[in-house]
C-alpha cells in the first residue's frame, strides 16, 4: 500500500467523523428552543431526553449489525451509505413540526446511519497504520469528535439565537454538507482487502467474529467499562448546554453551547494526543501500557464530574469541564488500542460494533435519567450535599 494514502484516508474519515458527531450535537445545543417551540405539544425535559435515549439505544443495537456488515460486505460501502443516511435524517429534522418526527428521524434513522461510521473507520485505520503510528492516527480521527461537537454545537446555538425557528438552520446546513461529503467519499475513498484470519484454513464467519471478543476475558472487561463510561458521557453531553444555561443565566444560548463544550473538548483534545503519543512511544516496550492507561483514565473521570456539578461560578465550571475533558481524552486514547491488542485483526470492525452495541445500550438510559432527575430533583451536587439540601429548611 502506498505510504501517502493512509494519511489521505485518515483525512477523509476525519471529516466524516466530524460531521457524524457534530450533527449529533445540534439537537443537544437547541434543546431550550425545542422545549419552548413544542411546549404546547407537551415537550418536557424527560421527553426531550427520551429522544436522546432512543437514539443511543438504536445506535447501540445497530452497531452490532454495522460492524458485521463492514467486515463481510465492505467498509467503504458501509461508511458512504451511513453518511448519506444520517445526513438525510438530520436535514429532515429541520422540517419537524413536533417531537414525534425527532423520535423517528433523529432517534431512529439518524442512529442507523451514524452507527455505520466508527466500526469500519477504526478497522481501516488499524489496517493502514502499524504500531508506530496507530495510536496517533486513532487520536487524530477521534479528535474530529471534539472539533465537530464544539463547532457544530456553537453554530447551532448561533442559528438558534437568530430568531424564531432559527434552530432549524443548523439541521439544514449540516445535513446538506453531509450529503455532499458522502458523494465525495464515494469518488475518492477506496476499500482495502481484509487481513487474513489467523488460521488460513478457517473461513471468516459470524461465529468467529463473536468468538474474537467473547472468548477474551480482558476484551469483555474493556467492553463493560466502556458501557459504564458511555452511560455518564451520553447524559453529560446531552444536558451540558442546558445545565450551563440554567445555572449561569448570564449566558445566552450560543455562549452556553460554546462554554459547555469547548472547555470539555479542549481538555479531551490535550489528554487524547498526549496519551496517544505516550502509548506509541512506550507501547513497543511495554504492550500492557494501553490497558493500564485505559483503566487509569476510566477511574480519574469520576472526581471532575462531581466538581462540575458543584461549581458555583461559570469560570469554575469551565475549569472543571476542562479537567474532566483531560481525563476523558486519556481514557479514549487508550480504549481502542487496548481493545485491538486483544482481538483478531480480521474482526476489528465486528468487535468495535459489538463493544459499541453494549456501551450504547448501557448508556442509552443516561440522557433520559438525567432529564428525569432535572424535573424531579436537580443536576447540581450541592442540592444533595451542600448547604441548600432538599428538605433542609434551617
Amino acid at each position: 500500500m502506498r505510504i501517502g494514502y493512509k494519511w489521505l484516508l485518515l483525512a477523509l474519515l476525519f471529516v466524516t467523523f466530524f460531521l457524524e458527531l457534530g450533527t449529533r450535537q445540534i439537537y443537544n445545543a437547541v434543546l431550550p428552543q425545542l422545549k419552548v417551540d413544542f411546549a404546547a405539544q407537551g415537550a418536557t425535559d424527560a421527553r426531550l431526553g427520551g429522544v436522546g435515549s432512543l437514539f443511543s439505544a438504536v445506535f447501540g443495537l445497530m452497531l452490532l449489525a454495522s460492524g458485521l456488515c463492514a467486515d463481510f460486505f465492505g467498509r467503504k460501502k458501509t461508511i458512504v451509505v451511513g453518511t448519506a443516511l444520517f445526513s438525510a435524517a438530520i436535514l429532515g429534522c429541520g422540517f419537524a413540526g413536533g417531537l414525534g418526527l425527532f423520535f423517528v428521524l433523529y432517534g431512529v434513522v439518524n442512529a442507523i446511519g451514524q452507527c455505520c461510521i466508527a466500526p469500519a473507520s477504526y478497522s481501516l485505520i488499524s489496517q493502514y497504520h502499524d504500531n508506530s503510528t496507530r495510536s496517533t492516527a486513532m487520536a487524530i480521527f477521534q479528535s474530529a469528535n471534539y472539533f465537530g461537537i464544539v463547532i457544530c454545537g456553537w453554530a447551532a446555538g448561533l442559528f438558534a439565537d437568530s430568531g424564531s425557528g432559527g434552530w432549524r438552520r443548523g439541521f439544514w446546513v449540516f445535513g446538506v454538507a453531509g450529503l455532499v461529503w458522502a458523494a465525495l467519499m464515494q469518488r475518492f475513498m477506496r476499500d482495502a482487502q481484509q487481513p487474513a484470519v489467523a488460521n488460513d484454513t478457517d473461513k471468516p464467519s459470524v461465529k468467529a467474529a463473536f468468538a474474537a471478543l467473547l472468548t477474551k476475558p480482558t476484551a469483555i472487561l474493556i467492553a463493560v467499562a466502556f458501557g459504564m463510561f458511555m452511560y455518564a458521557n451520553l447524559g453529560l453531553r446531552l444536558w451540558a448546554t442546558a445545565f450551563v444555561a440554567r445555572e449561569f443565566p448570564e449566558c445566552g444560548n450560543a455562549s452556553a453551547a460554546f462554554h459547555s463544550l469547548f472547555w470539555l473538548m479542549l481538555g479531551s483534545f490535550v489528554g487524547l494526543f498526549v496519551g496517544a503519543r505516550f502509548l506509541d512511544h512506550v507501547g513497543s516496550r511495554r504492550p500492557s501500557i494501553r490497558l493500564e492507561v485505559s483503566a487509569i483514565g476510566f477511574a480519574v473521570c469520576i472526581p471532575p464530574v462531581i466538581w462540575v456539578a458543584c461549581a458555583s461560578s461559570l469560570v469554575e465550571c469551565c475549569v472543571a469541564l476542562a479537567t474532566l475533558g483531560l481525563a476523558l481524552g486519556t481514557y479514549e486514547a487508550a480504549h481502542y488500542p487496548a481493545m485491538f491488542d486483544c482481538v483478531e485483526p480480521r474482526y476489528r470492525s465486528a468487535t468495535t460494533g459489538m463493544t459499541g452495541c453494549l456501551a450504547f445500550v448501557m448508556g442509552s438510559a443516561g440522557p433520559f435519567t438525567l432529564g428525569l432527575l432535572s424535573e424531579r430533583l436537580s443536576m447540581r451536587m450541592d442540592a444533595y450535599f451542600g448547604q441548600n439540601k432538599i428538605g433542609d429548611s434551617k
